[in-house]
């Protein structure tokens, strides 16, 4: 079972939010205690470790929190204060590098992801008092409430209005369901008129796709190379592969997926392993590029795999006939260009001598995709 400290690995953008939370001053006890909130010796204990041995903050021996691990350190912090620390950051909008299909927060029983936070923040900031209550069903108090907070500036104030409540929310959440262009979307009907949900995986690995524009771009197909780019809107593919050219395709059919894996790689010949899913692209890998955030202190020991959801694998780096790997692998041998390129890939690292130890602390994985 992963522990909440587990799941708030350092470096993560959820650890980074969380941290630059606690370290900044105006995070007073008042605000952990009444605005997060926490249980209040656990707020207590947090600005007291902050304020240093003296216990006077603004002084020279203040600290700051660096890991989570000092976080949860501190009596009283537990998981429960660790998952309200992050919920509050989340939902208050420190969180960074977020995908747009990542979860925010649950709000009075609704959870909302990213993109669905910021179409709910839109409209609440910028539509009438007439749309909100006659179109959207919002009851007058809670629309008088909306209208004298704005600018909202997050999900946490919003929520926490008198009378906004579970059903005010469901409102938003249903009211502005159609996604635009690049928003998540789960399938045929969910993305604004115009728009196609594409690349939804059929593994289970994410409910998502993307909602794309199907109209055809000036510059579609042509060649192009780093001399010669392509039009507005496309990208080009084949160059990240090596080739001298290449063609230029949509821009939504390349995408970059990020785990922020944080796995330990232990002493052992047994195989560590870690995914991600990807959505929202064509519907066959083109170019694929792996890039890496790995320490060990034997890397040259290490062999990588990458595995895509239709099950090819590719032997990305055989650190014992090829020496340390670097962080930037581009496969250019074993998957096969006819696979699958959306749902669950997985990369795996073993180090067949049992050797040494380290951390796979994330890894991107970046593809050009194209229609089969």
């Amino acid at each position: 079972m992963v522990s909440q400290s587990q799941a708030l690995a350092d470096g993560t953008p959820a650890s980074t939010g969380v941290l630059a939370f606690l370290n900044d001053r105006s995070t007073t006890l008042a605000v952990l205690d009444t605005e997060v909130p926490l249980e209040v010796r656990a707020a207590q204990g947090l600005i007291a470790w902050r304020a240093g041995p003296d216990g006077v903050e603004n002084t020279a021996d203040d600290r700051r929190f660096v890991s989570i691990a000092q976080v949860d350190a501190v009596p009283y912090v537990g998981p429960a204060a660790l998952a309200d620390l992050e919920w509050y950051a989340r939902g208050t909008g420190r969180v960074a590098e977020l995908p747009l299909d990542a979860l925010v927060g649950n709000f009075d029983g609704h959870a909302f992801t990213l993109a669905e936070a910021r179409r709910t923040l839109r409209a609440a900031n910028t539509e009438t008092a007439a749309t909100l209550q006659n179109g959207y069903g919002i009851a007058p108090l809670a629309v008088q409430d909306i209208l004298a907070a704005r600018p909202i500036a997050h999900m946490v104030e919003l929520s926490r209005l008198a009378h906004v409540d579970s059903t005010v929310l469901q409102r938003f959440k249903l009211n502005t369901a159609l996604a635009p262009e690049g928003d998540p979307c789960t399938g045929a009907g969910t993305c604004q008129p115009g728009l196609v949900c594409e690349g939804v995986p059929h593994d289970g690995s994410s409910p998502y796709g993307r909602c794309i524009n199907p109209a055809p771009i000036p510059g579609d197909g042509a060649t192009c190379s780093v001399f010669a780019p392509c039009q507005p809107g496309l990208v080009c593919r084949g160059i990240p592969s090596g080739a001298p050219e290449g063609w230029c395709r949509p821009a939504w059919m390349a995408g970059e997926f990020i785990q922020y894996a944080d796995v330990s790689l232990p002493s052992s010949a047994t195989p560590v392993e870690s995914t991600v899913a990807v959505v929202g692209l064509a519907t066959v890998p083109d170019d694929i590029t792996v890039e890496l955030d790995l320490v060990h202190a034997s890397p040259h020991r290490l062999v990588l795999t990458l595995v895509d959801p239709g099950g090819d694998s590719a032997l990305l780096w055989d650190g014992p006939n090829e020496g340390t790997p670097p962080s930037r692998i581009s496969v250019t041998r074993g998957i096969s260009r006819d696979s699958t390129v959306n749902g669950r890939w997985l990369l795996r690292v073993t180090n067949p001598s049992g050797v040494g130890s380290g951390t796979l602390r994330s890894w991107k994985l970046k593809l050009n995709s194209r229609y089969d």
